[in-house]
């Protein structure tokens, strides 16, 4: 479906906006919001989060006037990659074919980060390798202080989002300790059956909030999981920067 076809199919759908919006718009705004983000819609079981994704949709494609440019390359939901001594992280959504051929040329084993890969990856990977091998295109070096303080960020980072896991695991403890029907020992029929249908009743939401507690969870270690592999790349740059460094000394002493 091109820009146009997506244009029009959303002003279609303005006017369920605010009624809610059909099993087929939700599958359409699913699809569009990956293609435009990367990543899914947070929470697919709330229709004030497909009226939000909606509306960052509509911004994106009015602020871009199109439809992002597909890349031969595809990376597996969640994954976001990034270089060190840059600021921009990529996912699916603005992966370009020189990114992930430089991704790749830094270590082949990057590949496991890929949902797809066109048939010839490796002799583009070689010839992204032959092409900057004079080192114009490599990343612009950091010292070793600026690289530490980086790690630093990305611990802090991480060990935020561990805490806000643990909340999270707690609060599912919680929820299914909730769900959990007491003894009842009323005699009075009618009161009987009147609380555990109320009981019944509070079962289903706390099941509902479970099941949007423990999305949110696993998009949490997602994002862990990301940051450690970022994190392992800035601490290989840095030990590399080290070394260097070291051999830049000994050279020197050599020298005099």
């Amino acid at each position: 479906m091109d820009y146009n076809e997506i244009i029009k199919t959303l002003q279609e759908m303005e006017s369920r906006y605010t009624d809610g919006f059909s099993t087929l718009d939700r599958a359409f705004l699913d699809k569009v919001y990956y293609d435009l983000f990367g990543r899914e819609i947070t929470n697919r079981g709330c229709s004030d989060c497909y009226r939000d994704a909606y509306m960052e949709i509509k911004i994106k494609l009015k602020k871009d006037k199109a439809m992002p440019k597909k890349s031969d390359y595809k990376l597996k939901a969640g994954a976001v990659i990034s270089f060190f001594g840059q600021s921009k992280a990529y996912t699916s959504a603005n992966l370009t074919n020189e990114v992930a051929e430089r991704h790749l040329a830094m270590n082949p084993a990057n590949a496991n980060l890929y949902a797809e890969l066109p048939d010839d990856w490796k002799a583009r990977v070689a010839a992204y390798k032959e092409r900057t091998a004079d080192g114009s295109d490599n990343a612009p070096e950091m010292t070793e202080a600026e690289a530490l303080e980086i790690i630093k960020a990305k611990d802090e980072e991480i060990a935020e989002k561990e805490a806000q896991i643990a909340l999270r695991d707690a609060r599912i403890a919680e929820l299914e300790a909730d769900r959990d029907f007491p003894d009842t020992t009323e005699e009075d029929t009618s009161e009987k059956d009147l609380e555990i249908e109320n009981l019944r009743m509070e079962l289903g939401n706390a099941n509902e909030q479970l099941a949007a507690t423990t999305e949110e969870r696993d998009n949490l270690i997602k994002e862990v999981e990301n940051l450690k592999k970022e994190n392992k790349g800035l601490k290989q740059s840095n030990a590399m920067l080290k070394k260097k460094a070291g051999t830049d000394t000994q050279s020197e002493a050599n020298a005099e």
